[in-house]
């Protein structure tokens, strides 16, 4: 297969050799999804790669059990490290200890239901060493549909409001920068990747895309997924509650930029009490923000719907 990089015309590291990528990826109660998202990973058509597996299982359990099975076909991998947490953290901290343990200068993640694309890596590479003002870069994805991403710079608005979303596999970054904002935010139960990206943005730094579908996202496991409409407001106020300061940021620079990102986000968490049939939930909270805001939601709302009955 003809090589996207030519190894003439970009930055090698000190030993002449093309950055080694490190690719992060926690498991946790899906060991029969895992091996398929390694794989992904071995048949990259860039060569200097590694899978740092963390697995996030709780020990002593049949989960831990599987995945130490199915760890041990690939032990004579050289370019696989398998990691073991003493306790299930979450995915944030396993993430974190995925960048603690990488040996690559640049890191990339991948959740252990998903895959790669066979030319992934070696494209995200070749944009990092070709745009060196960007030190991350994201790409489209396949998620029940395709999504071609065309954003790109600071995005701390739209990961704030959900108008453009990046999802954690999509995500490439130079190891140096993910330790230098912080790492992923573990205390956060939901929206983690923005949360890491918004730390990278707040330190200064801007994200490049690709405007190509790049991964593949299985979503026939949702048990990771908040249960309920009150789970999934608790999870929204914490996620924005902890990025307070970003938000007045990006009403410094925009004016009404902290109503659309409340209106936004609430009137998602609204439709999710409406998918699980809480009219009640969906009434009260309702109530609430139409108290602080009573035109912008009303239109908002309005808005959308009006637009999904067009659209369908």
């Amino acid at each position: 297969m003809k090589k996207l990089l030519d190894e003439k015309s970009i930055e090698m590291n000190d030993e002449g050799a093309l950055p080694l990528v490190s690719v992060i990826t926690p498991t946790y109660k899906r060991s029969n999804m895992l091996s398929r998202a390694i794989d992904s990973v071995l048949n990259q058509t860039y060569e200097n790669i590694q899978i740092v597996i963390v697995d996030d299982n709780d020990p002593y359990t049949d989960w831990r059990k599987k995945t130490q099975e199915l760890m041990l076909t690939y032990e004579e991998n050289p370019k696989i490290k398998y990691i073991r947490h003493d306790k299930n953290k979450n995915g944030a901290v396993a993430r974190n200890t995925g960048i603690y343990h990488a040996d690559g200068d640049i890191v990339c993640f991948l959740d252990d239901d998903d895959w790669f694309l066979p030319d992934k890596v070696e494209k995200q590479v070749k944009y990092l060493l070709q745009n060196t003002e960007n030190r991350a870069v994201y790409c489209g994805w396949d998620r029940d549909g395709i999504v071609i991403p065309k954003k790109h710079g600071n995005m701390s608005f739209e990961l704030l409001s959900g108008t453009n979303l990046i999802y954690t596999n999509v995500i490439m970054m130079w190891r140096h920068d993910a330790i230098e904002c912080g790492g992923w935010d573990e205390n956060l139960k939901r929206h983690q990747e923005a949360g890491f990206l918004l730390r990278y943005f707040k330190n200064g730094g801007k994200i490049g895309v690709i405007s190509e579908c790049l991964v593949k996202f299985d979503t026939s496991d949702r048990s990771n997924a908040a249960s309920n409409g009150n789970i999934n407001e608790e999870h929204m106020k914490q996620y924005l509650d902890s990025y307070k300061d970003m938000i007045e940021a990006c009403e410094a620079e925009q004016r009404g930029a902290k109503k659309n990102i409340y209106s936004y986000r609430y009137r998602g968490v609204l439709l999710e009490y409406l998918k699980f049939h809480d009219i009640k939930g969906a009434f009260r909270l309702y109530c609430k923000i139409v108290k602080q805001m009573p035109v912008k939601f009303n239109m908002d709302l309005i808005r959308y719907f009006f637009d999904y009955l067009v659209n369908n």
